[in-house]
């Protein structure tokens, strides 16, 4: 992908940070029901708790690691465009395993904060560690609508947040809500820019097989 059209300003490193480790964050318990907020009744978990959840497996990030065209994708792009990266304040949005924070540090930031919701933030941090990138990135774990960054703008903002047919998941909003909450002004994101392509087709053994088959069940019309 193409990076941003626009240079950032350069600026001076930050002054070095302390990691953000949250007081609680206690996978989600599924099995029993959610402990409610203080003076609320419980609840039961929602779609968000189960979706965080899934993420909590390394299983789905090893597929999309595996995903070479959509990795080394975003590799090109940062490590191609050092220029914007070298001494900026990054922001990651969806970090997962913090692969594309590691790039952001390859290609020369001061500081790299990767916000993740579900449990894979505490693998991440040790992936992070063992590849020697300890004192420059760190995982915060919570909600981007939630959380607050040690610093109060970043330079930029990487995501991963395409979903299947570009908008499954719906992290673009996420990743919207991140940018104008902290993106500062002339600050670029990463990727800027995505292209849907989508075209008509008929699978006429599966229509036949999955809708016209309701017209003559038995004998009887399932139809409606």
């Amino acid at each position: 992908r193409s990076g941003p059209r626009k240079c950032v300003d350069r600026a001076p490193p930050p002054a070095a940070f302390s990691p953000i480790v949250p007081a609680a964050c206690p996978t989600l318990p599924f099995t029993s029901r959610l402990p409610p907020p203080p003076g609320e009744e419980p609840t039961d978990p929602t779609s968000a708790d189960y979706y965080f959840h899934s993420y909590s497996h390394f299983g789905i990030h090893e597929e999309m690691l595996k995903d070479e065209v959509r990795t080394l994708t975003y590799q090109r792009a940062i490590l191609n465009n050092r220029e914007f990266f070298q001494g900026k304040i990054v922001l990651d949005v969806g970090s997962g395993t913090g692969v594309l924070s590691m790039f952001a540090a390859q290609a020369g930031a001061a500081k790299v904060i990767g916000i993740e919701n579900s449990a894979i933030v505490e693998q991440a941090q040790k992936i992070v560690d063992l590849n020697g990138f300890h004192d420059v990135i760190t995982f915060i774990r919570g909600k981007v609508e939630e959380v607050q960054l040690p610093v109060p703008k970043v330079d930029i903002i990487i995501s991963e947040w395409m979903g299947y047919c570009l908008f499954y998941e719906n992290m673009l909003a996420t990743v919207l809500v991140a940018r104008d909450r902290w993106l500062n002004p002339g600050g670029a994101v990463f990727p800027n820019v995505a292209t849907l392509y989508a075209v008509g087709l008929e699978d006429e053994e599966y229509r036949h097989e999955k809708i016209d088959y309701w017209d003559n069940v038995y004998g009887f019309n399932f139809a409606p």
